[in-house]
């Protein structure tokens, strides 16, 4: 009997390690300063040593972090894909209070749909995205 032979989802998930590692990693520690491209201090108030940080149950294997200033004046989701395969999750059905209000791209890659439920965010094969809202 021979050794059976790897498939082509083996291969693409052992080669997507590196990439959900670093997807992760972006996930856990937050949107780092990029040369030239700041944070703004109200979107790092949501990452100091004081901020919250609350998880949330995202439909679709998405998993979904709320980072929050300590005054609330600022709130940073994280959306992340563990997953091999592309995945959307819906903001509005995520964040209900958010549901209305303008969302902005901070770091990471998505496109977005306006669907008849609200805003869905797609993400890629172990993508994530960082995503604040204007009040």
């Amino acid at each position: 009997m021979s050794p059976p032979t790897p498939t082509a989802a083996t291969v693409r998930t052992e080669d997507a390690v590196p990439a959900l590692l670093a997807s992760l990693q972006a996930t856990l520690q937050g949107p780092a300063d990029q040369m030239g491209c700041p944070l703004p201090p109200s979107i790092a108030s949501a990452f100091a040593d004081d901020s919250t940080a609350r998880p949330l149950a995202a439909a679709g294997g998405v998993w979904a972090v709320l980072r929050e200033s300590p005054d609330r004046s600022c709130q940073v989701l994280c959306l992340h894909n563990p997953s091999s395969d592309a995945v959307s999750a819906s903001l509005d059905a995520l964040l209900p209070e958010t549901a209305g209000q303008q969302a902005h791209f901070v770091r990471g890659a998505l496109h977005t749909t306006q669907e008849s439920d609200g805003l869905h965010v797609h993400l890629a094969a172990f993508g994530h995205v960082w995503i604040t809202f204007t009040r």
